[in-house]
């Protein structure tokens, strides 16, 4: 019995540029099957449903039902903020107008 343990595989080290890649384009498509995303994003399928656990265990996206039946992955509110604060390029060169400004 101690030869058979579940190999789940996680995260070890979490990529905030990856996290940021999955974030974008999620907002920008609304909502997206896995391989599609992991396809999008130039990920292998499995990292992607590494980082996927991780996003939905952090409430930054969730998974529902479309009609067809299939899963689909669409930001939470708590995601859409993340990308709006963190992650949107605008903001970033809103910022560094005014840090420059600032001066």
């Amino acid at each position: 019995m101690n030869q058979l343990k579940k190999n789940k595989r996680e995260l070890k080290r979490i990529d905030w540029k990856t996290v940021k890649r999955i974030v974008s384009i999620l907002h920008n498509n609304a909502r997206m099957k896995k391989t599609l995303l992991a396809t999008t994003c130039s990920m292998g399928y499995d990292k992607c449903r590494l980082y996927i656990d991780w996003l939905e265990m952090m409430d930054l996206i969730r998974k529902e039902i479309n009609d067809d039946g299939k899963e689909e992955l669409i930001l939470t509110e708590k995601g859409r903020s993340l990308y709006s604060k963190k992650f949107n390029i605008e903001n970033f060169y809103v910022k560094q107008i005014y840090r420059i400004e600032d001066l």
